[in-house]
C-alpha cells in the first residue's frame, strides 16, 4: 500500500510540473532548484547504503524532500518542506523493492513577516534553532551519512509555534532566535523515527559569527515530554572555526530531567562530538569525528569513532564513504560501514 501511494504520489507530482512548465517559463540551476517570478522549487534526495555489524545490510532511500518557497511582500513570505524518508529499496536476503514502506513527514511549513530589516516574525511548523546541525540538516550540506546522536536524542528537532529571529547589525552582538510551540507538534514523525515525543516547549539561541562561516552558539530550551509527567531544560553548544583547508565543528548538550519515570536510570543526559574535515582539494575531503553520549535511560555510556571520505563532483552533488567503530551501548550508531549519495536539485 505504502509503495503504491509512493508511486502515485510521483506520477502525480510529474504530471503536475508537465502541465505548468510551459506556463510557467523559469530558470532552472542545480543546487538552486526552479525559480519562476516569486516562487522556488527545488530539494534533495539522499540515498544510504548501510552493512551494520550486528544488523542487515540495505540501501535506503532517507530522503525524497522537496522544498517550495514563495517572497511576495514584506508579510507573505511562505515556506513548505516535506519528504518522503525510510523507503527501504533493498536489504540482505531480499528482492529490490521487496519490502519497501516510505513514510510521509511534513518538515516544515511556516510564514516569515519581516517586522523591520532586522526583525523576523516565523509562524507554523519550523526546525527548532538547537546547536547548528539540525537547522541545516539536509544530507548534501552536512558531513557524515550518520548523523551525531547529540544533534537530535535529546530535544525535539522541530517546534510548532511561533518564532522571533533578530539578525545583528553589531558585529559584537550575537543574533537571536526566540521560539515558541504552545501545545503538541503540527504532524509529528511516526512514533518509530524519533526517539519521544515534546510539547510545550520554549527556548533561546544565540549565534554569534566569527568572520565569514564559523560561529559559535548556545542554547537555553525547556519542554515537557508528551504522555509523560516529565520535562526537561536543554543546555546546548555548537561552535564551527576553519583554519585553511581544516574545519573543527563540535556541539554538546547536557539535558536534566524531572518528574518521575521508573525507565530513567539518569536525571542528566548529555553528549558531545568533534569533528575535523580536511579538504584535499576541490573535489576530495576528509573527515574524523569521535562522539561520547549518555542516555537517560540506559546506564552505560555509547561511543563512536568515524573516519570517512567525501567526493564532490559538483557543488550540489555528494558521495560519502564512512566506517564507524561503536562502543559501549547500542543506541542508534553501530559498528559498520556506510555510504551515501545526495544531490540538491
Amino acid at each position: 500500500m505504502h509503495m503504491h501511494l509512493f508511486n502515485k504520489c510521483c506520477l502525480s507530482a510529474l504530471l503536475i510540473i508537465s502541465v505548468i512548465t510551459p506556463a510557467w517559463a523559469g530558470e532552472y540551476h542545480l543546487g538552486e532548484g526552479y525559480s519562476v517570478g516569486d516562487i522556488n522549487i527545488a530539494g534533495y534526495v539522499n540515498v544510504v547504503a548501510e552493512a551494520p555489524h550486528d544488523g542487515k545490510t540495505q540501501v535506503v532511500g532517507d530522503d525524497l524532500s522537496l522544498f517550495v518557497s514563495g517572497r511576495f511582500n514584506r508579510y507573505l513570505n511562505p515556506f513548505i518542506e516535506a519528504e518522503f524518508t525510510s523507503a527501504t529499496l533493498w536489504h540482505q536476503s531480499s528482492t529490490v523493492l521487496s519490502d519497501n514502506h516510505p513514510v510521509f513527514v511534513l518538515e516544515r511549513l511556516y510564514n516569515d513577516s519581516n517586522l523591520t530589516d532586522n526583525l523576523t516574525l516565523r509562524i507554523g511548523k519550523m526546525l527548532s534553532p538547537i546547536g547548528e546541525w539540525n537547522t541545516i540538516h539536509a544530507s548534501p550540506l552536512v558531513w557524515t551519512t550518520t548523523r551525531p546522536m547529540t544533534t537530535y536524542r535529546s530535544f525535539p528537532e522541530y517546534t510548532s509555534g511561533v518564532g522571533l529571529n533578530y539578525s545583528s547589525q553589531n558585529t559584537l552582538l550575537p543574533d537571536l532566535q526566540l521560539f515558541w510551540q504552545p501545545d503538541g507538534e503540527i504532524r509529528a514523525r511516526p512514533r518509530d523515527l524519533v526517539t519521544r515525543e515534546y510539547e510545550h516547549t520554549e527556548g533561546v539561541h544565540l549565534n554569534w559569527a566569527i568572520g565569514l562561516t564559523d560561529k559559535v552558539g548556545v542554547t537555553l530550551q525547556h519542554a515537557d515530554i508528551k504522555d509523560s509527567n516529565e520535562d526537561q531544560t536543554l543546555l546546548g553548544f555548537n561552535f564551527r572555526k576553519t583554519l585553511g583547508k581544516f574545519q573543527f565543528e563540535t556541539e554538546a548538550t547536557h539535558t536534566h530531567v524531572n518528574g518521575s519515570n521508573p525507565a530513567r536510570v539518569r536525571d542528566d543526559e548529555w553528549g558531545a562530538y568533534l569533528l575535523g574535515g580536511y579538504a584535499i582539494n576541490d573535489k576530495w575531503s576528509t573527515m574524523l569525528r569521535y562522539e561520547y553520549f549518555a542516555d537517560r535511560q540506559v546506564s552505560q555510556g555509547s561511543r563512536n569513532a568515524l573516519v570517512g571520505l567525501v567526493w564532490r563532483p559538483d557543488p550540489a552533488i555528494f558521495w560519502k564513504l564512512e566506517y564507524v567503530k561503536q562502543d559501549g551501548a547500542r543506541l542508534n550508531i553501530g559498528t559498520g560501514i556506510y555510504a551515501s549519495f545526495s544531490v540538491l536539485f
